[in-house]
C-alpha cells in the first residue's frame, strides 16, 4: 500500500499513537504502518511516551514503491557488458531522519520544518539509499547547498517545477537559507517562468532537501559535465534502470554515514555512470514476466541488505 509524505504533527495524537503501539495486535500495527505519514510520524514523536517502560515495536523495513533501479555494477553485469565511457564524482551533503525535522541546526531541519510538512503532504516517499524505506521517523532526508548541485541538476529541478504534472515535480524541495537562528521558512523558492530569467547568484543562498531515492531519477546528470560522453549522459532518454546494450546506467557506488554520536550530519556520496556495450558472444537477459519480477522485487538486493 502506498505511503504518503504527509506530516501533520499533533501532540495529543502522539499519546494515541503510543497507546496504539503498546496495546495493539500485530494485525492492527500493520494497518497503522500503512497510514499516511501524517499519522505514522506521530509514533516517532510518541517514542518518549513509552507506556509501562515497554519498548515499542519497530516498523518493518521494505523497498519503496515504484523504485525500479537496481545496482548495475555487479559481477553479472561486468560478465556481459563492457563500457564505452565512464564518469564518477563525489558530493558533500548532510543526512537527517524525519525525527530531526524540528531540531535546530546543525543536527536538524528546524528552519524548514513547517515548509517541509507542506511540501511532503500527500506525496509518496521516493525511498532511501538503494530504495530502502525504513518507514515512519527513520526515513532519511538529505540536504545540499543548492549551488553545490551540478547546474544540469538544478536546471532539471526547475524545469520539472515549470511543467504541469511532470514526473519529477516534488522530488526536490528548494528553500532559501535562514538569515537568523530562529527564522522559519515556510515557502519554497518560486521558479522563474523562463530559464533565461533565473538569477544564479541566488543559488548560493538556497538549499535543496530531498530523500536519497530522489537521486536515482537523474543520477547521470550528476556526472555528465566534464566527462568524455557528456551529451550521452546528459540525455536522460539514454538512462536505464537496469543494464542493457547501448544504455546509460548509474548508481551511488558509496556513501558515508553521519556520525550522530558526535551530533554530526555530514556525509559524502559518490555517483558512477557508464555507457554499456554488450560483449561479443554475450546475450542480454530476456524480459521476465511481471510475476517473476514482482517475486524478485520482494527480496532485498545486496545493496539494500548492506543498508540494513
Amino acid at each position: 500500500m502506498r505511503l504518503s509524505w504527509s506530516i501533520r504533527v499533533l501532540l495529543a495524537s502522539s499519546v494515541v499513537a503510543a497507546a496504539l503501539y503498546h496495546f495493539a495486535t500485530p494485525a492492527v500495527i500493520m494497518k497503522f504502518q500503512a497510514l499516511p505519514l501524517a499519522t505514522t510520524l506521530l509514533a516517532g514523536t510518541a517514542s518518549a511516551f513509552q507506556l509501562g517502560g515497554k519498548e515499542m515495536p519497530q516498523p518493518e523495513t521494505t523497498m519503496a514503491d515504484n523504485f525500479p533501479w537496481r545496482d548495475p555494477f555487479t559481477a553479472k553485469t561486468t560478465d556481459s557488458y563492457d563500457h564505452t565511457c565512464e564518469a564518477s564524482k563525489t558530493f558533500a551533503a548532510t543526512q537527517y531522519t524525519l525525527h530531526d525535522l524540528f531540531e535546530k541546526p546543525p543536527v536538524g531541519l528546524f528552519p524548514w520544518g513547517d515548509g517541509l510538512k507542506l511540501f511532503f503532504s500527500g506525496r509518496e516517499y521516493p525511498g532511501g539509499w538503494a530504495g530502502l524505506d525504513r518507514h515512519m521517523y527513520d526515513r532519511n532526508l538529505l540536504m545540499m547547498d543548492y549551488s553545490d548541485l551540478p547546474l544540469r541538476v538544478r536546471e532539471w529541478i526547475e524545469e520539472q517545477e515549470r511543467t504541469e504534472d511532470s514526473n519529477g515535480k516534488g522530488l526536490f524541495a528548494v528553500f532559501d537559507k535562514p538569515t537568523t537562528e530562529e527564522e522559519k521558512i515556510k515557502d519554497r523558492v518560486t521558479v522563474s517562468k523562463s530559464p533565461t530569467d533565473v538569477n544564479r547568484d541566488l543559488d548560493q543562498k538556497r538549499v535543496a532537501i530531498f530523500a536519497p531515492g530522489a537521486l536515482y531519477h537523474i543520477l547521470p546528470l550528476f556526472v555528465a559535465d566534464g566527462s568524455d560522453c557528456q551529451a550521452t549522459l546528459a540525455d536522460l532518454s539514454n538512462y536505464s534502470a537496469t543494464p542493457k546494450d547501448a544504455v546509460v546506467v548509474s548508481w551511488p557506488i558509496s556513501h558515508t554515514r553521519p556520525n550522530t554520536a558526535q551530533k554530526k550530519r555530514d556525509i559524502e556520496f559518490t555517483v558512477k555512470a557508464q555507457v554499456l556495450k554488450l560483449k561479443e558472444g554475450a546475450s542480454e537477459a530476456a524480459e521476465e514476466s511481471p510475476r517473476v519480477v514482482n517475486e524478485k522485487e520482494a527480496e532485498p538486493s545486496q545493496p539494500v541488505k548492506d543498508e540494513l
